[in-house]
């Protein structure tokens, strides 16, 4: 996919940002640019040409055949190789059961190089971000995509306060660690890598998606 057409960061008129500090005011360019596209049909136009590794490949614990993007992305016939981890070894084997392309339970057994590793709606569900992301960063790749849930984008539909019970209500998958936001999404990218950011994105009216790259990007110019 093309970053051409990320903004770049510009001076922020922001009424909350006059009250606060700087020291606390983080800014961070995201393009509207796939806001509201589909979430599979982008992926897939994405993985398209590319050795592919899939992390999550799963979907567990709600596995369904008829919605899951591995095989979306499988039966779309567009990546030269598509790979799938998942630490769900019994989702694996139901998964097998559709798929032809390589399954493993561990990304040491994963051998590179490959074009994109795709990693959608995952990093929320991690214990101990700062150690997959080594796990990650430890396989030969070209780009990763990165998909989390964004607080800021659902926040009205998520998240409620009944003042009479006062019971914080929160719409959000059972195994879920985290929420992000631009900001500490790319805050746990550079603390935690060396990758260049090649560009962030609201995504699929939910999500925020974050590519980057091991290889700092070209200068055209």
């Amino acid at each position: 996919m093309s970053t051409a057409n990320i903004p770049p960061v510009q001076p922020a008129h922001s009424v909350l940002e006059q009250l606060h500090a700087p020291f606390f005011v983080q800014k961070v360019a995201v393009s509207r640019q796939l806001a509201k596209h589909d979430r599979t049909a982008a992926l897939v136009s994405m993985c398209t040409g590319k050795r592919v590794l899939h992390v999550g490949c799963v979907d567990s614990p709600i596995f369904d055949p008829r919605s899951n993007l591995h095989l979306s992305l499988l039966n779309s016939g567009v990546c030269t190789e598509l790979i799938g981890v998942d630490a769900d070894e019994n989702g694996l084997h139901e998964l097998a059961q559709h798929c032809d392309q390589p399954l493993y339970a561990d990304l040491a057994q994963v051998q590179g190089p490959v074009d994109i590793v795709l990693i959608p709606e995952v990093l929320e569900h991690v214990g101990n971000v700062a150690s997959f992301l080594e796990q990650i960063d430890r396989i030969d790749f070209g780009n990763v995509v990165i998909t989390v849930p964004d607080a800021v984008q659902c926040y009205p539909r998520h998240f409620d306060f009944v003042d009479r019970d006062e019971t914080f209500v929160e719409i959000v998958h059972p195994d879920h660690n985290y929420w992000f936001t631009p900001y500490t999404l790319l805050n746990v990218i550079r603390k935690y890598t060396s990758w260049h950011v090649k560009g962030m994105f609201f995504f699929n009216n939910i999500s925020l998606l974050l590519i980057a790259s091991k290889e700092a990007p070209v200068d055209a110019s």
